[in-house]
Parts: C-alpha cells; structure tokens; sequence
C-alpha cells in the first residue's frame, strides 16, 4: 500500500498543485485511536453499498470494507469486491472504475 500509495499521491498521477501530500508523524496518534465504525450497528441503517478492490493492503481498505458490511446496521447492504484491483487502482484506472460504477449508477438510481 505504502508503494501504490506514493505512486498516487506523490507523482503526476494524483499529486495536485497545492495539495497536501505528506503528513507529520505527531499527528498520526490521533488517527490510531479513531474508530472509524463507532456504533455502525445502531447508526448506519441507510441502503448502503461499499466497493472494494480484492488486493488486500497493508493499511486495510479490503478488510475495512470486509468488516463495515457486516457490521452495519442495514439490512439493504452489498459489498463489491472488484477482483484484480487494489484500493488505490479504484482511483482512476479505467477498468476498475468502469466496474465499480457499472454497480455504482443503478445503486444511486433507486436510493437517491
């Protein structure tokens, strides 16, 4: 994930003009203590679909995806599992985005 991620964030790929790319270590124990599926058991009720690439990283994108569905609260719920492509392929590698919203769009059709 480190790899793929500097190769987004960090080369024309994704890097942007002004953006931030880079963060300072002291800031990081915020984050470890963050959890970020805080009572999804009782909150998260809406129809919710969650894409994921079947690469499994080092930072957990697949099992995080994995782990929300299971643990929300909705009983309108799928995941995705886009086989071949890591979370950062997701991004904006053609085939990988064309299969995710080949799912995506009608999803949004009948909930939104």
């Amino acid at each position: 994930d480190v790899y793929e991620a500097t190769d987004y964030y960090r080369t024309p790929r994704g890097q942007k003009p002004h953006g931030l790319n880079r963060s300072v270590f002291s800031h990081q124990t915020t984050a470890v203590g963050w959890d970020a599926f805080h009572r999804a058991e009782v909150l998260l009720t809406q129809p919710m679909m969650v894409v994921v690439g079947d690469k499994p990283g080092a930072f957990g994108a697949y099992n995080d995806g994995c782990e929300i569905i299971r643990r929300a609260a909705s009983t309108d719920k799928e995941l995705v599992v886009i086989e071949g492509y890591s979370h950062y392929d997701l991004y904006d590698k053609p085939e990988p985005v064309t299969q995710a919203l080949a799912k995506l769009v009608p999803f949004y059709k009948k909930h939104l």
